[in-house]
């Protein structure tokens, strides 16, 4: 009795009828039909008048020798479709390499630092990957009225391309700024902070356009030091006014450190918002006390800053002077948000005539050394005469836990640039206040001796 369904044998006529089956598959077909009408008449059906006849082995040497060329021209057809498929694979993927490994992407700012050097129409720079595992393959640039506009590409490691890159350009005429894709890094004979030149892009006319508003807020960080809020405009008539409703009690041990907060904070967006003239906070301090208020003027923030707090949003170094007196060039980005509750800011100015190549940190509790590391610009360049180093100092420096009873100190040891070192007498004292920032000045010499004054 034939075994096979009648539903595999029926499967198998499309190809039967037309010859390309094989002659395994020709005689297990055929013994079913001699057994079974029904499938007999299926075949009979499909085939319909006048066709092939009923048995392959009855085909005419003619007809075989069509069936055997359609046999092959089937094989044929399908390792023609098979070695496209592969071949448009294997395009795509050295397609792919070469973007990765040679071609490149456009690298956006917060993935390179910028050691930049201009002079007239004269740049020259390096780009240093952020990144260990990427290099950086070439620059293209553009220049518009004064303003050239760096764009670095960025491929994987490779025995090519190994990391860093030096460029250069020569522009048709003076430089006055230098841009890497939208972000502006020198102005006005200096380099410009990442920070400010994120914020000089969200500057805006009118305090009613809330959407303009919170952006400003956003590149701020706002949220990540005082916390939670909602808003509201007083626009009615002048002076215009934006109000910032804190959600969270503030603790009392906190307070004049919020307050600074709130006082940058406003300076900040009363300069880059044309038409703003006052910023008040609306707080409650921990413990149910009443709502209190912080507010924030032009005119102060003027009188603070030495010029018209407006001028901000004018001229990106104003801005970045203005981050650097209030002390917010040492907050950190909305990326770093959770890492800046979670740690001690510590502001190190330098007021030495040398320059700094870089910082190095012990780390003590109760006495005992915990850890150490060191710190150095994002950008690579030297520390100068009045500028900042700025360190987030974690709980994992001393241990992996804040402990109030503990005493937690630093040492400091410096690199000069020159090759020379120093290490700082003493240590400095740390109050595990997670979110504040701690200010030191670095004064002295080498024949004086150098200290760090809180």
């Amino acid at each position: 009795m034939n075994q096979i369904p009648c539903e595999v044998i029926r499967d198998l006529f499309p190809s039967y009828i037309e010859g390309l089956t094989s002659e395994v598959s020709n005689q297990m077909i055929e013994d079913h039909l001699k057994e079974c009408e029904e499938c007999s008449e299926v075949l009979r059906t499909m085939r319909g008048p006048g066709n092939m006849p009923e048995k392959l082995s009855e085909l005419t040497p003619e007809e075989q020798q069509e069936i055997d060329f359609l046999k092959k021209n089937k094989r044929r057809n399908r390792r023609i479709v098979t070695w496209s498929i592969v071949g448009a694979l294997a395009l795509v993927f050295f397609i792919l390499l070469a973007r990765i490994l040679f071609i490149g992407d456009r690298t956006y700012t917060n993935w390179t630092a910028m050691n930049l050097e201009v002079h007239d129409n004269e740049l020259a720079f390096r780009a240093v990957p952020m990144d260990s595992a990427s290099a950086i393959a070439g620059f293209t640039y553009t220049e518009d009225a004064g303003i050239v506009t760096v764009h670095a590409r960025s491929v994987l490691v490779s025995p090519l391309y190994s990391g860093s890159r030096q460029g250069s350009y020569t522009a048709k005429k003076e430089i006055r700024e230098v841009r890497i894709g939208d972000r502006i890094v020198w102005s006005e004979g200096a380099t410009v902070s990442a920070q400010a030149s994120a914020l000089f892009t969200t500057r805006h006319a009118f305090v009613g356009d809330m959407s303009a508003n919170n952006r400003t807020a956003a590149a701020l960080n706002i949220a990540a030091y005082l916390g939670p809020f909602t808003n509201e405009l007083k626009t009615a008539a002048e002076p215009y006014e934006w109000w910032i409703l804190l959600e969270n009690e503030v603790p009392i041990q906190r307070l004049e450190q919020k307050k600074r907060d709130m006082e940058a904070f406003g300076q900040v967006l009363i300069g880059l918002i044309g038409n703003l003239d006052r910023v008040v906070f609306l707080y409650t301090v921990e413990g149910g006390g009443p709502e209190e208020e912080y507010a924030v003027t032009a005119v102060n923030a003027s009188n603070f800053l030495g010029e018209d707090i407006k001028n901000c949003g004018d001229n990106i170094r104003t801005l970045d002077r203005l981050l650097e007196k209030n002390g917010l060039s040492l907050y950190a980005a909305p990326e770093q948000a959770e890492s800046a509750e979670n740690a001690v800011w510590i502001e190190i100015s330098s007021q030495l005539k040398k320059e700094i190549d870089s910082f190095c940190f012990s780390y003590y509790k109760d006495g005992a050394l915990c850890s150490s590391g060191g710190a150095v610009n994002a950008d690579g360049s030297a520390i100068k005469a009045g500028e900042s180093m700025w360190i987030d100092v974690s709980a994992m420096d001393f241990g992996g836990e804040w402990n109030t009873d503990a005493v937690l100190e630093i040492e400091l040891g410096i690199e000069f640039t020159d090759g020379t070192s120093a290490t700082i007498p003493g240590r400095i004292r740390i109050t595990p206040d997670t979110g504040t920032v701690q200010r030191f000045r670095l004064t002295g010499n080498a024949w004086e001796g150098y200290r760090l004054e809180q």
